[in-house]
């Protein structure tokens, strides 16, 4: 975590590229962008990007006028990596010197957001990711992330909502820190070093892996205690009904191939041990939610057998491996 340092100098304030990918969603994508057009930060353009939806989203975002937006239809769904990789091509492309992702689902209330997060960035050339610490939408200040961890030695990752829990992580893991995608600023220079988003996690999980990667190329990655965005978080435990079966593969499958990707199989297996319980421990949650039960299960077996890409409805466990782990799942829960 850092603190703010200054407001950016006198000059020409560096160029950023505020990217906000819209899939199914534009009545929530039309409230982000108007609270990012509201930002006070004088040198920024937006890249709105629909990822192939079939809601009729494009129409609605099409009635946005505004000479700093630009709309990019993709023909098909790339996932939020694929969908955020062309934002970071049209960043490297015209010069911008940032990239800032924003969930489209995603509320700035303060104007000045954007300075504070680029002045941070700016302090230190080292700093290669920077995100506002992330609040509940709703009234009140209840923060869903102020911090996290994110390294293989020792294999561990973490995020927090205690303020004081992430300044500790700070001071012990200062080359670790985890930034997450829902309002990640990203240096361009990073990119060009590191490469692009990992588009075979398609959804969730590129972060801890961008991350990762940016620290293992000597960049820290921190997070600005004078910034804050308003941003909705669903709880797979408090409320498992909620929680959709493309968010339970994923968020499954995508840990495990984080693991396998950046500590080899034999290595990543006792990290994988502890996945496997805490999905068990999921999936007794779920044993009244089949669908939810059944992506979970699919994401356990793609991540164990190394399989990326988009979810199908369709993917499944083997029948006689899902029926025993669930059955396992469903005597745990009534002893």
């Amino acid at each position: 975590m850092a603190s703010n340092p200054r407001e950016p100098g006198e000059g020409v304030a560096p160029s950023v590229l505020v990217v906000i990918l819209n899939w199914n969603g534009w009545s929530d994508t039309l409230v982000s962008v108007e609270s990012v057009l509201r930002l006070d930060y004088p040198n920024f353009r937006v890249l709105l990007i629909d990822n192939g939806s079939v809601d009729g989203s494009v129409a609605h975002l099409r009635t946005i006028r505004d000479s700093r937006v630009e709309l990019l239809e993709l023909p098909e769904n790339r996932g939020f990596a694929g969908g955020c990789n062309e934002g970071f091509k049209r960043a490297l492309a015209t010069g911008a010197q940032y990239v800032w992702l924003v969930n489209s689902d995603v509320v700035i209330e303060d104007r000045g957001t954007l300075s504070s997060l680029v002045a941070l960035a700016e302090s230190d050339p080292k700093i290669g990711l920077a995100t506002p610490r992330i609040a509940e939408r709703g009234e009140g200040l209840h923060f869903s992330f102020c911090g996290g961890i994110c390294c293989i030695d020792p294999p561990v990752w973490d995020h927090t909502s205690d303020p004081e829990e992430a300044c500790r992580w700070t001071r012990e893991y200062p080359h670790a820190g985890l930034v997450v995608g829902t309002a990640m600023l990203v240096r361009t220079s990073l990119i060009r070093e590191i490469g692009m988003l990992d588009e075979s996690f398609f959804a969730y999980f590129e972060d801890n892996d961008y991350s990762f990667r940016s620290s293992q190329a000597g960049y820290r990655n921190v997070v600005d205690r004078n910034s804050v965005v308003r941003h909705e978080t669903k709880d797979p435990i408090a409320t498992p009904w909620s929680m959709k079966p493309h968010w339970c593969y994923y968020t499954v499958r995508n840990e495990c191939r984080f693991w396998r990707k950046h500590l080899g199989l034999i290595r990543a297996l006792k990290v994988l041990r502890w996945d496997l319980l805490r999905t068990l421990r999921r999936l007794r949650i779920y044993k009244d939610y089949p669908e939810a039960a059944d992506a979970t299960l699919a994401g356990l077996w793609h991540g164990w057998t190394n399989r990326g890409g988009p979810y199908r409805p369709e993917y499944r466990m083997p029948k006689l491996l899902a029926a025993a782990i669930m059955r396992f799942c469903i005597v745990k829960a009534d002893a």
